[in-house]
């Protein structure tokens, strides 16, 4: 049975038994612990693999999720990302390198009649799909695998299982060029180990995790690790990114099992004012105090975004959460690593060098990796003024927003906002910091350096510490990739 997440929210509702059991095993535990018989810094490792990569530079994003609607326009030629062109990443080099054959490649029926075309490719489709194989839908830039397949393997079962669809059209909305690799399987160990280690993949977002942000998803759901399975050894050892969302309480972020480890980018909310052509919220532009405290970002917390599980057309709703902030930074990351591999002539996909060292960027004798493009989005992203907040009434998550303090920005919104849109030059800025073009222009004080600087130490004395974590140990190691802010 899939795990529901309920109400357009990050974290399902918990039963008060799980969370005064999460408390005291919390209490009991402590800041620090041992590593347990049979544990390591880096379990059931798996060799970066040795590949030549083809075809022109892509970017393949893993969303982490419940379901998504692959019958819906939004993902096709002429729907709302795709209105001067339609999708083409998915090419025969992505096929061979995911390896799916024509038996993989499916062509739905899609008159508009959403529950008349079910039926009909029922039989031809939804029956034959296994667990753990990759489908492309033709047409689309998606690629789904199932690993909990619930009623109705990779479509949602009913109207509460809709939260994949819209995570994954937050991340097409920020980048249309995106190939989504959808992975059906929230707080399942195959479907995050496949997410995390699986050598296409370039950046993975997740949006769900333990209500109230504690660190005990390994206790109450019987998940391997306290933070998501194989996320240190895909990002540490495998140099891919990975954002994370935080809680939608004011509950600290650095201790979440998502949002937290020092290795993943924690994502809590703003009100992004939002316009045409796609559908927009009229957001206050303040800080969402009904999101994780103290994360890495920001992103836009209330979205209107296709949110069906029986249309092919239409079926937007307003909805709130981390869960789509997170998306949203995943895709605005993807488009600036899809833009520096076209301007340095890099190959495929993700890549590694001749010694076997992962880069995100391969081309013109320069190697870019995951923690280079982590420091530039850092640097990149922006901080909102007190003087861009307005009160905005439409909608509850619009009042419970405030202003952000243009004297300590960061103890608010961290580095700052990421977002997709021109006007605020994220990703030009980002491609700037990374000295593929332009002019890098924006700048944060020593005061943001040093607060943010303190934040991940902590994260990695908690994290390293932690039991059970997959990081346990590591900070004995001497080995510490993090680019930190003033190096």
């Amino acid at each position: 049975m899939r795990f529901q997440v309920q109400s357009h929210s990050r974290r399902g509702r918990a039963r008060l038994l799980l969370a005064v059991l999460s408390a005291a095993i919390l209490t009991l535990s402590g800041l620090t612990g041992r590593l347990t018989p049979g544990a390591s810094a880096q379990s059931d490792p798996i060799n970066p693999p040795t590949r030549t990569a083809s075809g022109p530079a892509r970017v393949v994003v893993a969303d982490l999720d419940s379901s998504i609607n692959v019958y819906h326009s939004f993902f096709y030629a002429g729907g709302e990302p795709y209105q001067s062109s339609a999708p083409s990443s998915v090419t025969p080099e992505v096929l061979a390198a995911f390896g799916i054959d024509a038996e993989h490649q499916i062509e739905l029926t899609r008159t508009g009649n959403f529950a008349a075309d079910y039926a009909a490719d029922k039989a031809r489709v939804w029956n034959k799909i296994r667990r753990g194989e990759p489908y492309w839908f033709k047409g689309t830039n998606v690629i789904a695998v199932t690993f909990v397949p619930g009623s109705r393997p990779i479509l949602p079962d009913d109207a509460a299982d809709t939260h994949g669809f819209g995570t994954a059209a937050s991340v097409v909305r920020a980048n249309p060029e995106a190939i989504i690799l959808f992975v059906e399987g929230t707080l399942d160990n195959d479907a995050e180990r496949y997410a995390f280690t699986h050598p296409e993949v370039d950046i993975v977002t997740t949006s769900y995790g333990m209500p109230g942000s504690l660190p005990v998803t390994s206790v109450v759901f019987g998940t391997e690790y306290d933070h998501l399975n194989q996320s240190f050894y895909g990002v540490v050892a495998l140099g891919k990114l990975h954002f994370g969302a935080a809680d939608n309480t004011p509950a600290l972020s650095p201790p979440d099992g998502t949002s937290g480890p020092w290795w993943s980018i924690g994502i809590a909310g703003f009100q992004e004012a939002t316009n045409s052509p796609a559908p927009g919220d009229p957001g206050s532009e303040g800080k969402q105090v009904l999101s994780g405290s103290l994360p890495d970002f920001v992103a836009d917390y209330t979205q209107v975004l296709p949110y069906c599980f029986d249309c092919e057309t239409g079926g937007y709703q307003r909805i709130s959460g981390t869960s789509f902030a997170t998306p949203t930074s995943a895709g605005t990351a993807s488009k600036i690593l899809l833009e520096a591999r076209r301007a340095l002539g890099h190959v495929g996909g993700m890549n590694y060098t001749d010694r076997g060292e992962p880069a995100m960027v391969l081309g013109s004798n320069r190697r870019i990796t995951n923690w280079q493009v982590r420091r530039a989005l850092e640097q990149a992203a922006y901080y909102p003024s007190v003087f861009d907040y307005k009160v905005t009434t439409t909608g509850t998550s619009n009042l419970t927003a405030l202003p952000v303090l243009d004297l300590a920005p960061w103890a608010t919104v961290g580095w700052g906002v990421i977002t997709p849109a021109p006007e605020h030059q994220v990703v030009e800025q980002t491609l700037a910091f990374l000295g593929v073009r332009g002019s890098a222009l924006r700048t944060k004080d020593a005061n943001a350096c040093t607060f943010m600087t303190t934040l991940v130490r902590a994260r990695h004395v908690f994290w390293d510490n932690w039991i059970n974590s997959q990081g346990n140990g590591y900070m004995f190691t001497g080995e510490d990739p993090f680019i930190y802010c003033g190096r």
